[in-house]
């Protein structure tokens, strides 16, 4: 009787010992979880999710807004307004079409220009105002026009030196423009280090 009385409880624990194990895993997976890999921010917490949304800075102070957005909705929705407690400044911009359940990718599809104070390098908040009526507030990367940026369209309304000359004379418009050449051929003997691109993209660090 006693040899019976283990082996039925060698039997009850093997039974019982699987099943603790599998509850103690749960559900909550890791490869389960949203694992979105961007330079930019990040934010799901809205019907239109932010993805990988960056400002690419041109050149001091100028810009524009890149990312993704992804709509949750059946309903067709639109980014409205672009807005900042900072010093900084959406251009003129049509609001950009998100079709239900779609995503749209600012660096192709639609241009949203800023300026004001920033620069590579920094952080700036946004406040990005959809149709329905709801906002994301990010803490988005100013990033440079290097490397995998080269491909993005960099020609902004308004940025280049005879849109800054608008409505100023010919001898202003002509100072002006002689700046923005002396700026460039600055940029290029490396006189502002925050906007040159080194001559060979960096390595992974398991490459090393």
């Amino acid at each position: 009787m006693p040899h019976l009385r283990r082996s039925a409880l060698a039997g009850l624990l093997l039974a019982v010992v699987p099943a603790t194990a599998l509850s103690a895993c749960g559900f909550d997976y890791p490869t389960d979880r949203v694992n979105t890999i961007a330079a930019g921010v990040n934010d799901r917490s809205g019907d239109i999710d932010a993805l990988g949304v960056r400002v690419l800075a041109t050149a001091e102070g100028e810009g524009r807004l890149i990312g993704s957005l992804s709509n949750n909705l059946r309903e067709d929705a639109a980014l409205e307004s672009v807005s900042s407690s900072a010093d900084i400044t959406a251009g003129a911009f049509e609001p950009v079409e998100v079709a239900g359940r779609g995503i749209v990718n600012l660096a192709t599809t639609a241009v949203v220009p800023l300026s004001g104070d920033f620069t590579a390098g920094q952080f700036v908040p946004l406040d990005l105002t959809f149709s329905d009526g709801s906002t994301l507030s990010l803490d988005v990367p100013v990033v440079k026009p290097c490397f995998q940026y080269t491909q993005v369209p960099t020609d902004l309304p308004g940025a280049t030196a005879s849109g800054k000359a608008a409505g100023k004379t010919t001898d202003e418009s002509e100072a002006t423009e002689s700046e923005a050449t002396e700026s460039d051929e600055a940029h290029a003997e490396g006189g502002d280090a925050t906007f040159n691109c080194a001559d060979e993209a960096p390595e992974p660090e398991s490459a090393h």
